[in-house]
C-alpha cells in the first residue's frame, strides 16, 4: 500500500527585499530625528526602542510593497479569514513607522493590526560573534501548531538581512532580542495594512 503524507494548509510569511534607492531614501529620513512625531503604542515601555513615524517616502513604499500584498492575498484567498465584511473591500496601508534600537533594548512579543503587516530591516549593527546567547539580535515568529504547541522561529539578524523586509499575517506574534556588544543602532521600519471600510 503506497504512503501517503497530508500537507496541511498554512498561511505563509513572504521574505524579500526593497530596492536600493528607496532604502538609501528610508535610511536618511530614519537618520534626520529632528522633526519625526514619537509614536505612542501598546508596547511603549522602558527599554523598548522608542518609535517615531514615517513621512517622507510612503507613496513610493506603498507602491513598491503593493505588488507583494497583492500576490499574498491572490495566493491565500485570504479575505476569506474575515467573513465579518459583506462585500469585497480595497486595502489601505496605515502610517508607518520606525525605532532606532541601542543596546539592550529590545520588542516584547506583540501582534499587529489590520490583515497584513511588514517589517523592513534599514540597519543592522555589526556583531562580534561571541553571542551571549543564541537569541542576541534575532527577529522571532510565534505561532501555534497542529497540535496547539508553541512553535517559534529565529531569524538570526545581521548585515546580510538590511534592505530585506517581511510581509505577514497581522496576526503572528512576533518580537525582537537584544544585542549587547556595540553600540551601533538597528533601524527597522513596520506598517499594517487593512481593509478600506
Amino acid at each position: 500500500m503506497e504512503n501517503n503524507i497530508l500537507n496541511l494548509y498554512n498561511l505563509d510569511v513572504f521574505i524579500s527585499e526593497i530596492p536600493n534607492d528607496l532604502l538609501d531614501k528610508i535610511k536618511i529620513e530614519c537618520l534626520n530625528l529632528s522633526k519625526k512625531e514619537k509614536m505612542i503604542s501598546g508596547i511603549t515601555a522602558n527599554k523598548v526602542p522608542e518609535h517615531y513615524y514615517l513621512e517622507n517616502n510612503n507613496e513610493e513604499l506603498f507602491f513598491f510593497l503593493s505588488t507583494w500584498v497583492k500576490k499574498y492575498l491572490e495566493k491565500y484567498n485570504y479575505s476569506k479569514y474575515y467573513s465579518i465584511l459583506n462585500k469585497d473591500a480595497e486595502i489601505i496601508f496605515k502610517k508607518p513607522w520606525f525605532n532606532m534600537q541601542k543596546k539592550g533594548e529590545f520588542v516584547p512579543n506583540h501582534r499587529h493590526d489590520g490583515i497584513l503587516s511588514y517589517t523592513i530591516w534599514i540597519e543592522i549593527p555589526n556583531l562580534k560573534k561571541n553571542k551571549k546567547s543564541k537569541f542576541d539580535s534575532c527577529f522571532e515568529l510565534t505561532y501555534l501548531d497542529i497540535l496547539g504547541t508553541v512553535r517559534t522561529y529565529l531569524i538570526p539578524l545581521n548585515k546580510n538581512f538590511e534592505g530585506k523586509f517581511l510581509l505577514f499575517p497581522s496576526n503572528l506574534s512576533h518580537c525582537v532580542y537584544p544585542f549587547f556588544d556595540t553600540d551601533e543602532i538597528r533601524i527597522s521600519v513596520s506598517g499594517n495594512i487593512c481593509f478600506d471600510n
